[in-house]
């Protein structure tokens, strides 16, 4: 009988202290708005769950403030056509996925 309730009672603590790590997920990249005029900011944001999550953010012109998984996009008034914004989430784990929204800036 006590070999029994030892035996349950490691398997809990294993549970109890197992690795609580969960796998990224990379929901979606959006921005509140996807047509500016020159001088105009959006908020863009990613929305991913998991451990440890890193956001990593590039543009292919404009300026990018802030950091986490939301950013504003500021474009200049020299930057006028379709831009690109991409982030990539990525984890402790080595697991990394990104995502690119086009943000088209107009006069």
């Amino acid at each position: 009988m006590f070999f029994f309730v030892a035996l349950f009672c490691a398997c809990d603590k294993e549970e109890e202290n197992g690795d609580p790590f969960e796998p990224l997920v990379y929901h979606s990249l959006m921005a509140e708005r996807t047509t500016l005029t020159a001088g105009e900011t959006t908020k863009i944001k990613a929305s991913a769950s998991g451990s440890n999550l890193v956001y990593t953010w590039s543009s292919t012109l404009g300026d990018l403030l802030g950091s986490g998984s939301e950013v504003i996009y500021a474009p200049s008034i020299c930057q006028v056509g379709t831009n690109k914004v991409t982030c990539t989430v990525s984890n402790n784990k080595n697991q990394s996925e990104s995502k690119t929204i086009e943000i088209t800036v107009v006069l």
